[in-house]
């Protein structure tokens, strides 16, 4: 997998490759009647951030934090339906380029001051590119887009109040935070993500850890991130509480 160039033209490009096709398809299958809601006034308005985006990163100074996170807010609601045009399609290559897409604009706006409060996409899209990951630069890499992410989430979201949903932004994130920087065999890295992750979602540590202990038991890995999960496992132990 590529890496991420988290730049307004490389992303507005992603963008572009992904309305086309959805364009193309539905010219073909006539499956979206609504002119109002379908995928052209969707371009356009994709399209206008863009231009809004890219003027943004040209200027010095960052805009004030409240109107960056309605932008925010308001752009990842255009690509919700963008994700939602794909599916009403039918469309089955464009999984692994929505999840860039989501990513690359969620840690945009972080760097631009964004509170983010729309993360289940940002998540699930995370989620999807750590798994399908191998080189270890490239886990490392998402890992530190995940941490910056987190830390652009609104007070809400990092509340965590209800840890009822297991599939909830702020769970998904950081584990895969820490699967991230586990499989690209970064001691130093995983050290600052698990004492994120302590801070962050303590709650999910001893079943975290002894099921990361188990996997880098059963594979070739470095001693030193053996002894560091190890560590991690007896700080955190596991038993049925949890």
């Amino acid at each position: 997998m590529s890496s991420l160039v988290i730049e307004i033209p490389t992303i507005a490009d992603q963008a572009l490759g992904i309305m086309k096709r959805v364009i193309d398809e539905n010219e073909k299958t006539q499956k979206i009647t609504d002119q109002a809601s379908g995928p052209l006034p969707l371009a356009s308005a994709l399209s206008d951030f863009f231009q809004l985006a890219s003027g943004l990163e040209q200027e010095e100074q960052k805009p004030e934090s409240e109107a960056i996170s309605e932008l925010g807010h308001y752009t990842l609601d255009l690509l919700d339906r963008l994700a939602s045009q794909i599916w009403h399609l039918d469309i089955h290559d464009q999984r692994d380029n929505m999840a860039r897409l989501f990513v690359s604009l969620a840690v945009w706006f972080a760097r631009h001051n964004a509170v983010q409060d729309n993360l289940q996409a940002t998540a699930d899209s995370f989620a999807i590119l750590v798994n399908g990951e191998q080189d270890s630069d490239e886990l490392a890499n998402l890992s530190r887009f995940i941490d910056e992410v987190l830390e652009s989430a609104s007070d809400e979201i990092k509340t965590d109040e209800d840890k009822s949903d297991p599939w909830r932004p702020w769970r998904v994130l950081n584990l895969n935070s820490g699967v991230a920087a586990t499989r690209a065999l970064d001691t130093q890295l995983m050290q600052t993500t698990f004492e994120h992750m302590e801070r962050r979602l303590p709650y999910d540590l001893p079943g975290f850890f002894a099921d990361g202990k188990r996997q880098m038991e059963s594979q070739d890995v470095p001693e030193e991130v053996n002894q560091l999960i190890s560590q991690y496992a007896e700080k955190w132990p596991f038993n049925s509480s949890h």
